[in-house]
């Protein structure tokens, strides 16, 4: 026969069993958490998938992620819910630090239950540090109300391994994103040696050949001359002529726009003030072509320091720009020149960027990683040798700049020169 206490026994058991199960499944969900997250998830994708999970187990009513800055290696606030309890937590850190808890979880490298310092009314904090075996990663803050069996050991381990799967997710992610901008920095550094040794094979070949092309080239030319002052010559012949005059100025053009790759190196460097460059050539530019229907604006931040280089060559790279620029807006449109200092404690502070933008039509996609190829131009053969681009890279590189274009067809160009401050 079954008595009472027999049954009230059983279903304790049975209880106690119930919970072991639900304790063995949350543990199982966890263990499988980084199956949920993507690699190439970001820090914010990837909280929120953790944050779900915390709010899954245990009764809260904040919480908040402190990570912790590359450059500063200060704890700073990434996200907390609700929101408006930012304040609050941030408060929470700054009396966690003061009074010396923050930094004893740190070292413990364990979840700790304490006293909440800035809400203090029967509030506890629960603070998961994220850590792994390599790195200190950042801090989760739980606020939580002071309620009987509201946290247990149970939920305390729970937690335990809920921070350990979001250190070693984040880690990964960390990880892939670093490894992901050293790949695309090789690339563009192989891109760079591609695109030098190009503009020194041209260098080497033009230094040679130059004067050779260029003498017989004026024979030619002034035979031709002689030849349309002629009396009594018919059309037909006129306009051969006038056609080989129109080639063997072509061929002048690009022997001595190669010519140029061979003396850029040597050019000699002074102090140039960009802004009063761009300024001087603007006016040049504005005057020659003052019917073509394009809008110029100019907006130069005042007070630049001045850059160690050649001003000839550097003028040279902006008449280049600004006649692409042009040509590529045959019915007008808007051309904006911009220069600014990059600001100070960034990783690009000591460059000044310089940016020409145009609305034109573009430059296709699918050719735009060879603007900066010798002989290559999306111009007809009248209006371009496929050099000036090439020119203005072994200009700039040799002043220790980078240049980058940016482009979308029937939007317009946008070209970025770095030059670094004297």
């Amino acid at each position: 026969m079954i008595t009472d206490d027999s049954e009230k026994n059983i279903a304790l058991i049975e209880k106690g069993y119930q919970a072991v199960l639900e304790f063995i499944d949350q543990m199982e969900e966890i263990s499988q958490l980084q199956d949920k997250v993507d690699i190439t998830a970001n820090i914010n994708q990837i909280w929120k998938v953790f944050f779900n999970e915390i709010r899954n187990s245990i009764k809260m009513e904040a919480c908040a992620l402190f990570m912790v800055d590359e450059q500063s290696h200060e704890f700073v606030l990434k996200s907390a819910s609700p929101s408006s309890m930012s304040f609050v937590c941030q408060s929470e850190l700054e009396h966690q630090i003061e009074c010396g808890m923050f930094s004893w979880i740190i070292r413990r490298r364990k979840p700790a239950l304490v006293p909440s310092l800035a809400l203090k009314n029967n509030k506890t904090i629960i603070m998961l540090p994220l850590v792994t075996a390599k790195r200190t990663l950042g801090m989760v803050f739980i606020v939580t109300g002071i309620e009987e069996s509201a946290i247990t050991q149970e939920n305390m381990k729970l937690l335990a391994m809920l921070a350990k799967q979001c250190s070693l997710v984040m880690e990964n992610s960390l990880l892939y994103d670093r490894l992901k901008k050293d790949h695309e920095s090789l690339q563009r550094a192989q891109k760079q040696v591609l695109q030098a040794e190009k503009l020194a094979s041209i260098g080497r070949l033009t230094t040679g050949a130059s004067h050779e092309i260029l003498n017989p080239l004026n024979i030619l030319s002034g035979y031709i001359q002689l030849l349309a002052m002629k009396e009594g010559i018919d059309e037909r012949t006129t306009r051969y002529l006038s056609i080989m005059s129109e080639q063997t100025e072509r061929i002048s053009r690009i022997v001595n726009g190669l010519y140029q790759f061979s003396q850029t190196s040597g050019a000699s460097m002074e102090k140039v003030h960009i802004n009063t460059l761009i300024r001087k050539v603007f006016q040049l530019f504005e005057h020659e072509h003052r019917y073509d229907h394009i809008h110029n604006v100019l907006d130069l931040q005042e007070d630049l320091p001045p850059i160690e280089g050649n001003a000839d060559s550097l003028t040279q790279v902006m008449f280049t720009l600004l006649s692409n620029a042009r040509d590529a807006m045959p019915r007008g449109g808007e051309l904006n020149v911009s220069t600014r200092k990059m600001p100070s404690g960034s990783s690009d502070s000591g460059w000044i960027e310089i940016i020409c933008r145009d609305t034109g039509h573009g430059i296709p996609e699918d050719v735009i990683d060879k603007i900066f190829d010798p002989f290559f131009t999306t111009k007809t053969l009248k209006n371009g040798t496929g050099l000036g681009l090439s020119i203005s890279y072994g200009i700039i590189q040799n002043h220790g700049g980078t240049i980058r274009v940016d482009s979308k067809a029937n939007e317009g160009t946008t070209v970025v020169i770095r030059l670094p401050c004297r």
